[in-house]
């Protein structure tokens, strides 16, 4: 419901079972190698959108999104159309099976923009030819959104229990991620270590997104899951009578954890380079967006909960919507825009994932200077 409609997640693909897995980075789990990137049967379904622009005024422009809170700009540019009023056509936005996906589109040239995990797109412009990959043009969040919710048959510490309490407490048992390699298992593998544990004190397993996650939690096949973004975390909790055990971001977690940017909007280098004034266009429609929730508080909250939570949990989407506006907005100053600090040390931890070498990643190549903070 939260990764993907057609049943993937914007951070990885993979949803085979596990036992015991060892450690792997995003980068050999993406297979961010020549072919993938040029994969023609990706490329079938949606088209591509290279051709002149409607008139002198608008611009065509291809959206990749997915339902949920990290990609919720993308939607209230849609239902408001706001994208229009920033001289930009997007008729209806592409939802591919994955992140990796999305950036296999995205350097192929069917998608324009799209609002990506940090590392992934770390990955994905380390391993892409020049011109062809990915950009970053700023950050949608400049906090993490990852979470642990336990399952309801478990003893688990109390809310203002300790973080290594809390890790310690999953000793022993089964914790779900999305895919092995995408970002929930990562920041997992990294919250043991941080917590003093190693991989082999719990077992992980690929369970897939949201939807395939509640029913695991329920039959006792997990004892906790990794939610990925912030509503997706709480949803599952509340459906599952379980506990949010573990915020990346309260303030009892390591810094290492909590001070993360993991969303990023991205676009093509050569899009970037060339229609730069295009790029600053889905910008300031996301920025209308973003001031829009803040000004229609109510309307943006019963759009998130049809949207992103099915209906279903409208006090989950009113507590993000008050969760953004106090939190998450007074960040995104100036709006967006990617500070050389944030970058460096996001790269840094794509490098301890083993998400991308040493000197792959650098400021001024990543992020364009329209872009720079």
């Amino acid at each position: 419901m939260f990764e993907s409609q057609n049943g993937g997640s914007p951070r990885g693909d993979l949803q085979a079972w596990d036992n015991g897995i060892a450690r792997r980075s995003l980068l050999r789990y993406a297979g961010l190698g020549a072919a993938a990137l040029g994969s023609a049967s990706l490329l079938a379904a949606c088209g591509s959108n290279q051709g002149p622009a409607a008139s002198a005024a608008t611009h065509k422009f291809t959206v990749a999104a997915f339902p949920g809170d990290a990609y919720f700009l993308d939607t209230m540019n849609m239902e408001n159309k706001i994208y229009a009023q920033h001289r930009l056509e997007v008729p209806k936005h592409i939802t591919p099976q994955s992140g990796v996906q999305a950036f296999q589109l995205l350097v192929a040239g069917a998608v324009d923009g799209y609002a990506a995990d940090t590392g992934l797109l770390m990955a994905t412009h380390a391993n892409s030819s020049k011109g062809k990959r990915p950009v970053l043009v700023g950050f949608r969040n400049l906090e993490t959104t990852y979470g642990i919710v336990g399952g309801p048959d478990s003893q688990w510490p109390a809310a203002d229990a300790g973080f290594e309490e809390k890790m310690h407490a999953l000793k022993g048992k089964k914790i779900g991620v999305t895919a092995v390699g995408a970002g929930g298992d990562l920041q997992l593998r990294l919250a043991l270590e941080l917590a003093g544990m190693k991989d082999s004190d719990v077992t992980v397993l690929a369970v897939g997104p949201t939807a395939q996650a509640i029913p695991n939690v329920k039959a006792k096949r997990i004892d906790a899951y990794v939610g990925v973004q912030w509503t997706a975390t709480r949803f599952i909790a509340k459906e599952t009578g379980g506990t949010i055990l573990l915020d990346f971001a309260e303030a009892s977690a390591p810094e290492l954890l909590r001070n993360q940017a993991v969303v990023a909007i991205a676009v093509r280098e050569e899009m970037a380079l060339q229609q730069p004034e295009v790029v600053q266009n889905w910008l300031a429609a996301q920025e209308a967006a973003s001031k829009r929730i803040g000004d229609n508080k109510e309307a943006a909250a019963r759009l998130l909960n049809d949207n992103g939570l099915g209906g279903k949990a409208p006090d989950i989407a009113t507590e993000y919507v008050e969760h953004y506006i106090a939190d998450v907005q007074p960040k995104l100053s100036p709006m967006f825009k990617a500070r050389k600090d944030t970058v460096e040390r996001m790269s840094e931890l794509a490098l301890r994932f083993g998400s991308v070498k040493k000197g792959d990643i650098t400021y001024e190549q990543l992020v364009p200077e329209f872009a720079r903070a």
